[in-house]
């Protein structure tokens, strides 16, 4: 095969990734689709050099490059952080006060930036710092 020839079949390869790529969901976390480019690019910069050796090696260094240093800033854009939703989560947490809460009627806390309905035994001021003892539905009983 001639220099062309190459360039165009790492083209085509290029093609088949990114379509393995797609057709699998991202299940490889983007690899294959990244890979696919690179080979794109490296075939396409061996046409435009009229070099084959050109080619391989940039394939060969961005995938290297890739590999070494892309993957892993691509797998951590990918994860997603997921918060915990279950109220038992809050328990024996720390808060304060946004909304007097007394004996008789519930007020409110703020945990970790959440707003929450509360009531206690006691009355207790905006602004004072709260534990909290129980979880009853979505109402907290704090001290």
């Amino acid at each position: 095969m001639d220099r062309l020839d190459w360039n165009n079949l790492l083209i085509i390869s290029g093609l088949v990734l990114i379509v393995v790529e797609v057709a699998l969901g991202a299940a490889t976390g983007f690899d294959l689709l990244l890979i696919g480019v690179i080979f794109i690019v490296s075939g396409g910069l061996g046409i435009l050099l009229h070099s084959t050796t050109y080619s391989l090696v940039s394939i060969a260094a961005l995938s290297f490059l890739y590999l070494l240093i892309g993957r892993k800033f691509i797998k951590k854009a990918l994860t997603i952080e997921t918060k915990s939703t279950n109220v038992d989560n809050v328990l024996h947490r720390k808060g304060l006060v946004t909304k007097e809460i007394t004996a008789k009627k519930a007020g409110q806390v703020k945990i970790e930036g959440e707003i929450w309905r509360a009531n206690s035994d006691k009355t207790i001021d905006v602004g004072k710092e709260i534990v909290v003892e129980s979880v009853s539905g979505l109402t907290l009983k704090v001290k």
